[in-house]
């Protein structure tokens, strides 16, 4: 019995959530542009080694 309920709690909240996403005007414009480099993102250095100077 417990099982018919989750399934369907797990209905009826897809369903709002579907009505919701289909009814409703999209909440935040993103504008979407090509990824650009940034001097905050750290990258891979060589570290090194001893075995490089042999």
């Amino acid at each position: 019995m417990k099982a018919f309920t989750a399934l369907g709690a797990g209905i009826v909240i897809a369903a709002v959530a579907a009505a919701w996403f289909t009814t409703r005007p999209v909440l935040v414009h993103t504008k979407v542009r090509p990824l650009e480099a940034s001097a905050n993102i750290p990258t891979f250095k060589p570290v090194p080694s001893n075995l490089a100077r042999e």
